[in-house]
């Protein structure tokens, strides 16, 4: 192992909302967010432009602070140039460490205004001049293409000087050159859902039938031939950290926060482990079961050693392919921060609800994960509760030690197979 003479990679998580953000505390060392406009992530829940400030000083409140990056990377058009620029300048006046920018609008702005920019993977910088063109045009970071193999990227690294470079190493891959597809907008009859402009449908994770008029028969019969499986670099973090690469990104603003926690805490682990000298395969092994605890489509290590194949297409499911679900429990009725504990409505319940149990309490201003260490029943204390499909609800009392508010929803992680 070399890693002494390396230094460990800024690692970056994504956050879509308030919820999220406050789930990565010291997990990541930076966060990259979207406000309702001019991001890749249309249909995350994204922050208000009225909370740029509010958002990039908790992050920098934090110990240690996080780095707080905006993305402004869809495609821009003339009639928004004026509101792009007053978004960036509002971002600058909010302390902002960068935006994300692909558009050479944003790029411009950016510069004409000084603030720190990245080029954003959109931009599908896959070769050493064109990565040298953004460092001379001042680049802080280059967020390379996807679709490079490590060597590629060494090689780039290599002749940069002062330009960081950013590689994706989790997450959703798209069957498209680095994100930039049309396919949804062809479909939908309507540029309104460019993926270029953050609101793609998502027409590759569909089934498709395609016909080789040639040789007269069905190359794919019903398959989802384009649903690429989602990438996954856990095993590979010492090979990461030797090519120097200066920071690691996790792929997910519309995922929820228990799949950030969980991912974003995986790969804190497994840096951390590489750079003290501790990282192991039986480790590895854990952070593996843990990423296939949550939201998956299966694992592949992209373009990183090998031109994906069929064989890294998810064919025959879509969308999660993990066995373990999140299971809807019911909502909180009530909560009493005297004795710290919440009266719940139990709506679904199939398996048991045992003490010992992890849930879930979500809500617009709630995310938190408590073990079951106390649950009453009309009145009775109870070590475990069942109840039918067809049943009615029931109400229990829970001790929950973070303050919950009414209305907030409760979910099991179980084990579907």
């Amino acid at each position: 192992m070399n890693q002494l003479k390396n230094k460990r990679p800024e690692l970056l998580a994504p956050v879509q909302d308030w919820n999220t953000l406050k789930t990565i505390g010291h997990l990541a060392d930076a966060v990259y967010f979207g406000i309702k406009s001019y991001n890749m992530r249309a249909k995350a829940k994204n922050f208000e432009r009225g909370e740029l400030k509010q958002v990039v000083g908790y992050c920098h409140n934090q110990n240690p602070p996080l780095k707080a990056y905006l993305t402004t990377n869809i495609l821009i058009y003339d009639s928004e140039l004026q509101d792009l620029e007053n978004l960036i300048s509002e971002a600058k006046e909010s302390g902002i460490d960068a935006i994300i920018a692909h558009d050479i609008a944003a790029i411009r702005i950016a510069k004409r205004i000084n603030i720190g920019f990245h080029i954003s993977t959109q931009a599908n910088v896959s070769n050493i001049e064109s990565a040298k063109f953004y460092e001379d045009l001042g680049a802080e970071r280059i967020i390379l293409a996807r679709e490079l193999s490590l060597q590629q990227i060494k090689l780039i690294k290599h002749h940069l000087s002062k330009t960081e470079i950013e590689c994706f190493v989790h997450g959703s891959m798209c069957t498209s050159i680095s994100g930039r597809c049309y396919l949804s907008a062809t479909i939908c009859n309507s540029e309104e859902y460019s993926a270029n402009r953050g609101n793609c449908t998502q027409p590759c994770r569909r089934e498709w039938r395609v016909f080789d008029d040639e040789n007269n028969e069905f190359i794919y019969n019903g398959q989802l031939f384009l649903n690429s499986k989602d990438l996954c670099m856990i095993e590979y973090i010492p090979e990461l950290v030797d090519a120097n690469i200066d920071a690691i990104k996790i792929e997910g603003r519309m995922k929820d926060s228990n799949y950030v926690r969980i991912v974003t805490q995986c790969y804190k682990e497994a840096l951390d482990n590489y750079m003290n000298g501790t990282y192991t395969k039986d480790k590895v092994k854990i952070w593996l079961e843990k990423l296939s605890s949550v939201y998956n489509r299966g694992f592949h290590t992209g373009f990183y050693f090998r031109r994906p194949t069929i064989e890294d297409v998810e064919l025959e499911k879509r969308g999660n392919v993990s066995v373990f679900k999140k299971q809807y429990l019911g909502k909180i009725l009530s909560y009493d921060r005297m004795s710290k504990s919440a009266n719940v409505l139990l709506e679904k319940l199939e398996y048991p609800l045992e003490i010992g149990d992890e849930i879930i309490i979500s809500g617009p201003n709630t995310f938190t994960i408590e073990t079951i260490k106390k649950m009453i029943y009309k009145g009775e204390k109870i070590k475990s509760i069942v109840r039918k499909r067809y049943s009615d609800p029931v109400k229990i009392n829970l001790r929950i030690n973070k303050v919950v508010n009414e209305d907030d929803k409760l979910y099991k992680i179980s084990k579907t197979a």
